[in-house]
């Protein structure tokens, strides 16, 4: 008897998302995981940004879904708190924008 074929997984560098997409809260729930309450939760205390022009909306681009995926990470391995969150956000884009800035000057 001849078994069913397993499906290989997508490498992750095959999937290129549109930088400009904007995804639904529906969406943004199935892609992280979180619960609804929990996505507008964090909008409302300034953890995510959403789309332009969408506050309140619960509609969030790529850089939202990442955020939204990074205070999840944060939350449950380190249990940090909404001000833990706050703080270690705001470092890590400060990171980012340094790093940036670093690469521009090469």
């Amino acid at each position: 008897m001849k078994q069913p074929r397993k499906k290989r997984p997508v490498p992750r560098s095959v999937f290129k998302p549109d930088p400009d997409a904007v995804y639904t809260l529906d969406v943004v729930v199935e892609l992280t995981g979180l619960p609804a309450p929990t996505i507008l939760h964090y909008e409302q205390e300034g953890l995510v940004t959403p789309a332009a022009g969408l506050r309140g909306a619960g509609a969030f681009n790529d850089e939202g879904l990442r955020t939204l995926r990074r205070i999840e990470h944060l939350r449950t391995h380190y249990e940090m708190t909404l001000q833990g969150l706050r703080l270690t956000l705001g470092l890590l884009e400060e990171l980012e924008r340094l790093r940036a800035e670093i690469r521009s000057r090469r």
